[in-house]
Protein backbone atom coordinates (compact mmCIF):
# COMPACT_ATOMS: atom_id res chain seq x y z
CA UNK A 1 0.00 0.00 0.00
CA UNK A 2 1.47 3.49 -0.52
CA UNK A 3 2.20 5.90 2.18
CA UNK A 4 0.42 8.61 2.73
CA UNK A 5 3.25 11.13 1.93
CA UNK A 6 3.62 9.18 -1.69
CA UNK A 7 -0.14 9.29 -1.84
CA UNK A 8 0.40 12.95 -1.69
CA UNK A 9 2.84 13.47 -4.01
CA UNK A 10 0.78 11.12 -6.43
CA UNK A 11 -2.38 13.43 -6.05
CA UNK A 12 -0.29 16.82 -6.62
CA UNK A 13 1.08 15.58 -9.61
CA UNK A 14 -2.53 15.09 -10.73
CA UNK A 15 -3.58 18.47 -9.13
CA UNK A 16 -0.44 20.19 -11.49
CA UNK A 17 -0.68 18.43 -14.56
CA UNK A 18 -3.28 20.44 -16.63
CA UNK A 19 -0.54 23.61 -16.04
CA UNK A 20 2.30 21.26 -16.49
CA UNK A 21 1.21 20.26 -19.99
CA UNK A 22 -0.43 23.80 -20.47
CA UNK A 23 3.32 25.04 -20.39
CA UNK A 24 5.09 22.47 -22.41
CA UNK A 25 2.17 23.00 -24.95
CA UNK A 26 3.18 26.50 -24.73
CA UNK A 27 6.75 26.24 -26.25
CA UNK A 28 5.24 24.58 -29.36
CA UNK A 29 3.73 26.54 -32.66
CA UNK A 30 0.52 25.56 -33.59
CA UNK A 31 1.76 24.44 -36.66
CA UNK A 32 3.46 21.60 -34.92
CA UNK A 33 -0.06 19.96 -33.37
CA UNK A 34 -0.60 18.16 -36.37
CA UNK A 35 2.79 16.64 -36.55
CA UNK A 36 3.08 12.87 -35.28
CA UNK A 37 5.12 12.56 -32.27
CA UNK A 38 7.29 9.75 -33.59
CA UNK A 39 5.93 8.23 -37.02
CA UNK A 40 3.26 5.89 -36.44
CA UNK A 41 2.17 7.31 -33.54
CA UNK A 42 -0.37 10.00 -32.60
CA UNK A 43 -0.32 14.00 -32.90
CA UNK A 44 -0.15 16.62 -30.19
CA UNK A 45 -3.70 17.34 -30.96
CA UNK A 46 -4.73 13.88 -30.29
CA UNK A 47 -2.44 13.20 -27.01
CA UNK A 48 -4.41 16.41 -25.25
CA UNK A 49 -8.03 15.55 -26.70
CA UNK A 50 -6.78 11.72 -25.52
CA UNK A 51 -6.37 13.03 -21.95
CA UNK A 52 -9.20 14.33 -21.68
CA UNK A 53 -10.75 10.91 -22.87
CA UNK A 54 -8.54 9.14 -20.79
CA UNK A 55 -9.12 11.27 -17.46
CA UNK A 56 -12.54 11.76 -17.65
CA UNK A 57 -12.99 7.96 -17.77
CA UNK A 58 -10.21 7.60 -14.58
CA UNK A 59 -12.57 10.08 -12.67
CA UNK A 60 -15.61 8.29 -13.32
CA UNK A 61 -14.03 4.81 -12.69
CA UNK A 62 -12.69 5.83 -9.56
CA UNK A 63 -16.05 7.57 -8.52
CA UNK A 64 -18.07 3.94 -9.02
CA UNK A 65 -14.76 2.34 -7.20
CA UNK A 66 -15.85 4.70 -4.10
CA UNK A 67 -19.58 4.19 -4.57
CA UNK A 68 -20.19 0.92 -5.96
CA UNK A 69 -19.12 -2.45 -4.48
CA UNK A 70 -16.59 -3.39 -6.99
CA UNK A 71 -17.94 -2.09 -9.98
CA UNK A 72 -17.34 -3.14 -13.34
CA UNK A 73 -14.72 -0.81 -14.75
CA UNK A 74 -14.69 -1.06 -18.90
CA UNK A 75 -12.24 -0.71 -21.13
CA UNK A 76 -12.36 1.35 -24.22
CA UNK A 77 -10.25 1.76 -27.65
CA UNK A 78 -8.34 4.19 -27.22
CA UNK A 79 -7.26 4.52 -30.91
CA UNK A 80 -10.29 4.47 -32.07
CA UNK A 81 -11.71 7.18 -29.43
CA UNK A 82 -8.27 9.37 -31.14
CA UNK A 83 -10.34 9.09 -34.64
CA UNK A 84 -13.62 10.23 -33.75
CA UNK A 85 -14.69 13.70 -35.59
CA UNK A 86 -13.92 15.22 -31.70
CA UNK A 87 -10.25 14.93 -32.16
CA UNK A 88 -10.25 17.79 -35.27
CA UNK A 89 -11.35 20.74 -32.74
CA UNK A 90 -8.73 22.79 -31.41
CA UNK A 91 -7.33 21.73 -28.20
CA UNK A 92 -8.46 24.39 -26.07
CA UNK A 93 -11.63 22.61 -25.45
CA UNK A 94 -9.76 19.45 -23.89
CA UNK A 95 -7.51 21.98 -21.75
CA UNK A 96 -10.53 23.49 -20.63
CA UNK A 97 -11.56 19.92 -19.54
CA UNK A 98 -8.46 18.73 -17.78
CA UNK A 99 -8.51 21.77 -15.78
CA UNK A 100 -11.85 21.89 -14.03
CA UNK A 101 -11.46 17.91 -13.74
CA UNK A 102 -7.64 17.47 -12.41
CA UNK A 103 -9.16 20.22 -9.70
CA UNK A 104 -12.36 17.92 -8.96
CA UNK A 105 -10.26 15.25 -8.92
CA UNK A 106 -7.54 15.86 -6.61
CA UNK A 107 -10.07 17.57 -4.27
CA UNK A 108 -12.10 14.20 -4.47
CA UNK A 109 -8.76 12.23 -3.93
CA UNK A 110 -7.25 14.90 -1.13
CA UNK A 111 -9.94 14.22 1.04
CA UNK A 112 -10.58 10.50 1.35
CA UNK A 113 -10.22 8.47 4.87
CA UNK A 114 -7.44 5.62 4.70
CA UNK A 115 -10.14 2.89 3.96
CA UNK A 116 -11.60 3.96 0.85
CA UNK A 117 -7.64 3.23 -0.80
CA UNK A 118 -8.49 -0.31 -0.51
CA UNK A 119 -11.82 -0.20 -2.33
CA UNK A 120 -11.51 -2.22 -5.56
CA UNK A 121 -13.55 -2.19 -9.17
CA UNK A 122 -12.92 -5.14 -11.38
CA UNK A 123 -11.64 -3.98 -14.87
CA UNK A 124 -12.68 -6.10 -17.45
CA UNK A 125 -8.97 -6.90 -18.99
CA UNK A 126 -6.72 -6.11 -15.32
CA UNK A 127 -9.01 -7.70 -13.46
CA UNK A 128 -9.16 -6.79 -9.68
CA UNK A 129 -7.85 -3.33 -8.80
CA UNK A 130 -7.65 -1.00 -5.67
CA UNK A 131 -7.72 2.64 -5.93
CA UNK A 132 -4.67 3.11 -4.49
CA UNK A 133 -3.81 1.34 -7.94
CA UNK A 134 -5.92 3.89 -9.69
CA UNK A 135 -4.13 6.27 -8.32
CA UNK A 136 -0.20 5.35 -9.08
CA UNK A 137 -1.89 4.34 -12.79
CA UNK A 138 -3.18 7.52 -13.42
CA UNK A 139 -0.64 9.89 -11.61
CA UNK A 140 1.85 8.19 -13.94
CA UNK A 141 -0.21 8.20 -17.02
CA UNK A 142 -0.23 11.99 -17.63
CA UNK A 143 3.85 12.07 -17.26
CA UNK A 144 3.74 9.10 -20.21
CA UNK A 145 2.04 11.58 -22.47
CA UNK A 146 4.18 14.59 -21.31
CA UNK A 147 7.24 13.23 -22.25
CA UNK A 148 5.98 11.83 -25.61
CA UNK A 149 4.82 15.44 -26.31
CA UNK A 150 8.90 16.39 -25.15
CA UNK A 151 10.15 13.63 -27.92
CA UNK A 152 8.80 15.96 -31.05
CA UNK A 153 10.83 18.87 -29.35
CA UNK A 154 13.96 16.67 -29.53
CA UNK A 155 13.16 15.42 -32.83
CA UNK A 156 12.34 18.63 -34.39
CA UNK A 157 15.37 20.17 -32.85
CA UNK A 158 18.08 17.99 -34.57
CA UNK A 159 16.19 17.87 -37.80
CA UNK A 160 16.79 21.71 -38.13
Amino acid sequence: MTSQSERNALVAQIKNFPIELEALLAQYPETMFDIPVKPGEWTIRQIVHHLADAHMNALIRMKLVLTEDKPILKPYDQDKWARQADIELPIQSSLLILRGLHERWAELLSNLPDDDWNRAGIHLENGLVTLDQLLKLYSGHGQTHLDQIRQLSVRQSTQG
